[in-house]
């Protein structure tokens, strides 16, 4: 099986792109197996590539990076993307035309460094290369967002029983991340969230120290990881007995993670798998209340942009992605942003759920 740095070196070549700058930390990781704080991978069609890092920190990248070529940089009398630079007209007179970047995370300095020392080179955008190679996973991959899967599974009980009146949703976070660390997990794999009341409403309702209420709705999403490698889980609970619209509410969401899931398989359009879960909300005259937009890719993030699960999207799924449904909702003011999100495999057969957290509530 061909490394992430050949695939990726193939498709480089295939668009005529002589030198590629990779900055984005999980790309970093992707390609090299490692990251440290403020490094690159350098990527040339002449010569091996090379991962770049500070200097105190080489005798690690040296005994954990996957590519034998470890550049380094002293700050701040150098920075990371002029060391590169120097390192490509090291290399016998190399002169791109076309440099590859991302566009999505390199700073305006870092550009406009490039663009003065390559005058006449075009800067080609390649995170969406790259995100397309992420997207699959190989076996050891998905062994790593499974074993982060059951970390976040044994994290969801912590958080469920803490959710009581008169505590804060930060406390509830707390027991959540405590049981992952205990279980292994590297880090969260985002700020975990917990949301009550009229927060439900939010898009991003990291913890905070509101204090939960009788009567509230109160959403849960938190990630563990392995090995670099995250998961993603979301569950609904109530302070107390939900009210009856509550309740059907959240079963109806989950009925259109089911359908979802249900129309994932490879080959399966984007689109299609979107429609399945629209067409849940649909019956009860609630599709005005949903975004274009209802999962994401999982991977070294808990929310990768290829594939998305969006209303227009084209995107074919293929065998071992890994999908996050249903990141988004119904938000309804009325009963709040209530949601039910796992994690699953895109198998030969269809759809894995990788998280096997289950609620009475559901």
């Amino acid at each position: 099986m061909q490394s992430p740095i050949e695939r990726l070196q193939q498709e480089l070549d295939s668009q005529n792109i002589d030198v590629a700058f990779v900055l984005k930390p999980h790309d970093v990781f992707y390609l090299s197996s490692y990251a440290s704080v403020c490094s690159g991978v350098l990527m040339t069609s002449e010569q091996e590539p090379v991962f770049c890092t500070l200097w105190l920190d080489a005798p690690e990248a040296r005994e954990k990076c996957a590519l034998s070529r470890v550049g380094t940089y002293v700050f701040p009398e150098q920075s990371l993307v002029g060391r590169m630079i120097k390192m490509v007209r090291k290399q016998g007179g190399l002169e791109p035309k076309r440099i590859g970047i991302e566009k999505d995370f390199m700073v305006a300095r870092q550009y406009e460094m490039l663009t003065s020392e390559f005058p006449q080179a075009e800067l080609v955008h390649i995170t969406p290369v790259i995100d397309g190679l992420r997207a699959i996973k190989t076996p050891q991959e998905l062994e790593h967002i499974k074993a982060a899967a059951a970390m976040a599974d044994q994290a969801m009980e912590a958080a469920l029983a803490a959710v009581a009146p008169g505590v804060s949703e930060l406390e509830v976070a707390a027991e959540a991340e405590y049981v992952m660390r205990k279980a292994g997990s590297l880090r969260t794999a985002f700020s975990t969230f917990v949301a009550s009341g009229e927060r439900t409403l939010l898009a991003h309702p990291i913890a905070s120290p509101k204090i939960m209420q009788p009567g509230e709705a109160v959403v849960i999403d938190l990630g563990a990881v392995v090995a670099g490698y995250s998961s993603d889980l979301c569950r609904t609970t109530f302070v107390g007995e939900p009210t009856p619209e509550q309740r059907d509410r959240l079963r109806l969401v989950f009925k259109a993670q089911e359908s979802a899931a249900a129309a994932i398989k490879p080959g399966a359009l984007a689109k299609e798998v979107y429609a399945a879960a629209r067409e849940v909300f649909a019956s009860q005259g609630l599709e005005r209340l949903l975004p274009s937009d209802l999962g994401y890719g999982v991977g070294l993030r808990q929310s990768e942009f290829h594939p998305v699960i969006e209303r227009h999207s084209g995107t074919e799924l293929k065998e071992n992605m890994v999908i996050a449904l249903m990141q988004t909702t119904a938000y309804d003011r009325s009963v709040g942003g209530l949601r039910v999100e796992d994690t699953y495999w895109v198998s030969p057969e269809g759809a894995v759920r990788l998280t096997k957290h289950r609620q009475d509530l559901y």
